[in-house]
């Protein structure tokens, strides 16, 4: 069994284990513990925090910065924290092997022309199309993800045979470094790693460049217990992350220097990497071109209508 799995299934068994909720706490009385990595794209939890949004709209939001995204869904469904981030493939994932996690705010979308996450492979590499990646081996932080299938859809797009290629899991810290040592071809980074590898290695795609259109490739979870027994909190959350999101759509520079803070940078490298588009909308349609690549590609047994994966509050 994968470390991966073993932890989800870690994490529904602690969820089944929880005592019953005792009912809706106040917004005003809830500690919302929020997992997220340390990187751009789910940066407006920490911009809505620094800039008191959060407080502004009653709540008390505490921040917990994790190293690994897979790390995060099982302290959310465990209880350990309340709300979490992670990537719309994941959580499709994570939908298909019945845990009861929810979007209820967006965090990023994704164009076609987004570098945040980008094909690397070495500045001298012959490697310019799909085709000169077959048979070739590729660095990724884990198999079977949204940028997975999504790599595999560009190979295809441009002239290569994504069945050929063949896959393994380093961390972004260690791919430059496998690049340069010939143990992988090309590798998927996502930012500030890709920016920190410049030099030694260059871009060939960005790894969503085919893609059919924009889409939602992050937001914030919750399971579906906490938003049912704080609904005024989530939706008070989802306010004021719309709030930051379109601050630092209109504020490149400031939300940067927040970024460098959370991801412990320089504001000068953090100035020069390509940035996040920051989400205001949460939409089925938006979700679905994820779903859709993944099931194309197996890593989905079966088509999801993105619908289901968005939490929709009881009407009052």
């Amino acid at each position: 069994m994968s470390t991966k799995r073993a932890s989800f299934l870690a994490g529904a068994a602690a969820l089944a284990a929880l005592p019953a909720l005792a009912g809706p706490a106040r917004a005003d009385d809830l500690v919302v513990r929020t997992g997220l990595i340390p990187a751009d794209i789910g940066a407006a939890a920490e911009f809505a925090r620094e800039l008191g949004y959060f407080r502004d709209a009653g709540l008390n939001v505490e921040i917990e910065i994790m190293q690994s995204g897979p790390a995060i869904a099982p302290a959310v469904i465990g209880g350990s924290l309340s709300v979490g981030a992670m990537n719309s493939g994941s959580l499709a994932g994570a939908h298909e092997r019945g845990l009861p996690l929810l979007y209820f705010a967006p965090a990023a979308t994704t164009p076609p022309s987004s570098l945040a996450n980008a094909i690397l492979v070495r500045s001298d590499a012959l490697i310019h199309s799909g085709a000169d990646l077959n048979g070739k081996t590729v660095g990724t932080v884990a198999v079977k993800t949204l940028e997975h299938a999504c790599m595999l859809l560009w190979v295809d797009k441009h002239g290569g045979d994504s069945k050929t290629l063949k896959f393994t899991e380093l961390p972004y810290a260690e791919m430059a470094t496998a690049l340069q040592a010939g143990r992988i071809d090309a590798c998927m980074a996502s930012e500030p790693f890709a920016t920190l590898s410049h030099g030694p290695t260059r871009v060939l795609a960005g790894v969503f460049s085919a893609m059919p259109g924009p889409f939602l490739s992050y937001g914030y979870f919750a399971t579906e217990a906490w938003l049912t027994a704080n609904a005024d909190a989530a939706k008070k959350y989802a306010a004021a992350i719309h709030r930051a999101a379109v601050w630092a759509n209109a504020h490149k520079k400031e939300s940067g220097q927040m970024v460098a803070t959370l991801t412990k940078l320089d504001p000068a490298l953090v100035a020069t990497m390509a940035r996040t588009q920051y989400a205001t909308t949460l939409e089925a349609s938006a979700i679905q071109p994820a779903v859709d690549v993944m099931v194309a590609y197996g890593m989905l047994p079966s088509t999801i209508d993105a619908s289901a994966l968005i939490w929709k509050p009881a009407k009052t």
